[in-house]
């Protein structure tokens, strides 16, 4: 909803890192912290126009 409201450059998305091998996540986790970061950095650099009130998983958009 505040993603709608928001205008200029601003963006704002939300992804999701999967179950990642940290202590939160425990050693059985699937996903390392490099795989986790690299989802997030991808959205994180997005140009200017790229997505707006979304929710992605490694680059890939996911239903909410």
């Amino acid at each position: 909803m505040i993603a709608a409201e928001i205008k200029g450059d601003i963006k704002i998305n939300a992804v999701d890192p999967g179950w990642v091998s940290i202590d939160m996540g425990g050693p059985s986790a699937s996903r390392t912290p490099k795989q986790a970061a690299e989802s997030i950095l991808w959205l994180a650099t997005t140009r200017p126009d790229g997505p707006n009130g979304e929710f992605f998983r490694d680059g890939k958009r996911i239903g909410w």
